[in-house]
């Protein structure tokens, strides 16, 4: 069969349908994966054809303007500026959703892509499933998961939580619902009434939950065409062949050389002060006598690491797989791929939110009592030791033992390519 596929986003969205779409070439199936040129790298890990959005999200996290948006913790901004960023990328997203179902048995969207592929799929009559890489349908179990945590006092929680979704979606949705209709209009279609995630609901479209019951139980009242599938992990074979999987010079024998350090990274956040940041964790290095394993993501650290007591270690880009195991907890910003990476190799976690679905990961930690989470603005010196002193303890780390032993065990993209599957044949 042939399968379209489509994401947007930066390398936390993209990498699972990576993962996916290995598994189902692997299957027997061919892919056209359509992402933004951030994702073309990865993608040749594959066999896929890959189809380019005219569209780099990284830039955006790495400009000045966005690195102020993620330090001062602005959700309001950052959000607008992404919003701002698709919309001026709305024709090529839709060209290149076009692209990928061209001759496809079936389409699989990420949320960021959801509403082009629906409009594709309705004009070309080619079945659909949803993959979402967070919970975002509609529960009275647990908040939206980009709106607050916390239930206000006096509110009933299964209250609270069903508006904060209702909300979420309609101002998704007014944000964006002219570019979509636009789009629908160019294929024939009458405008939507309402977001693809609304209608997912509405029409019975299957989703997959590209996450673990492990860590988010399945709420009572979803139904039942959305399946929980478990985590979608990158196989190391993909890894390998684009050059992912070596491992940077010395560390492993600094790894051999002493105790499992704790690692500390931030992913796709970019630092505004990078100084000041490796300043900060060489004196909870000190305080602490832990050895620290820094990952240094998308920020622009070179040129600090000469004054390093050996304790502590800047590293770039690292397989989380490979590295992980290695460590004794992790400290992160709390996407939802590095929170599967770290929960998955049995790791005591904190969680350093900035923005989007991490307070919602952080919450998930929380509960699981394997860790907890605060604002990246609460970052210092004081605050750090003592997460530090809190994660290298014995109940933490046997109660994350436990359930990384029950991740490991789970086959999320093997379940997703199966269900596929049986959605292509049905037709």
């Amino acid at each position: 069969m042939r399968i379209g596929v489509s994401t947007a986003g930066s390398r936390g969205d993209f990498e699972p349908y990576v993962a996916l779409t290995q598994g189902l070439i692997d299957a027997g199936h061919e892919v056209v994966f359509a992402a933004p040129r951030d994702a073309r790298r990865l993608v040749a890990g594959t066999d896929a054809e890959f189809v380019e959005m005219d569209l780099e999200v990284r830039e955006v996290l790495r400009s000045e303007e966005g690195r102020r948006w993620l330090a001062a913790g602005n959700v309001e901004a950052y959000l607008a500026g992404i919003a701002k960023m698709l919309s001026e990328a709305r024709h090529t997203i839709g060209a290149s959703v076009l692209a990928a179902a061209e001759g496809a048995d079936v389409l699989v969207t990420g949320v960021n892509t959801e509403d082009y592929a629906l409009a594709v799929s309705q004009s070309r009559g080619i079945p659909i499933v949803l993959g979402h890489l967070t919970p975002w349908l509609l529960t009275d179990e647990f908040p939206q998961p980009l709106t607050p945590m916390e239930v206000p006092d006096g509110v009933p929680a299964e209250q609270y939580h069903l508006q904060t979704h209702r909300v979420a979606e309609d101002v998704y949705w007014q944000g964006k619902k002219d570019d979509i209709n636009e789009f629908r209009d160019s294929l024939g279609l009458p405008p939507a009434p309402s977001a693809a995630l609304t209608w997912t609901v509405d029409l019975g479209l299957p989703t997959l939950q590209a996450f673990s019951e492990q860590v988010v139980p399945r709420p009572h009242d979803w139904a039942p065409q959305n399946t929980v599938t478990g985590f979608w992990r990158l196989p190391h074979a993909v890894r390998e062949r684009v050059g992912e999987a070596v491992i940077p010079g010395g560390l492993a024998d600094w790894l051999d050389d002493g105790p499992a350090p704790v690692f500390l990274g931030f992913g796709s956040m970019p630092v505004l002060d990078p100084q000041k940041l490796v300043d900060l964790i060489v004196r909870a290095a000190g305080r602490t006598g832990l050895r620290l394993l820094v990952g240094v993501g998308w920020s622009d650290l070179s040129g600090l690491t000469g004054d390093l007591p050996e304790n502590v270690r800047l590293v770039g880009a690292v397989d989380h797989d490979w590295l992980f195991p290695r460590c004794r907890a992790v400290v992160h910003h709390g996407g939802a791929g590095t929170t599967a990476a770290g929960l998955t190799a049995g790791l005591p976690t904190w969680i350093y939110t900035v923005f989007s679905d991490q307070p919602f990961w952080g919450d998930r930690v929380a509960r699981l009592g394997v860790g907890g989470y605060a604002n990246f603005q609460e970052f210092g010196l004081e605050h750090l030791v003592g997460v530090l002193d809190r994660l290298v303890g014995d109940d933490l780390r046997e109660r994350a033992a436990a359930i990384g032993e029950r991740l490991r065990a789970e086959d999320g993209v093997g379940t997703a390519v199966n269900l596929i599957g049986k959605l292509a044949d049905r037709g």
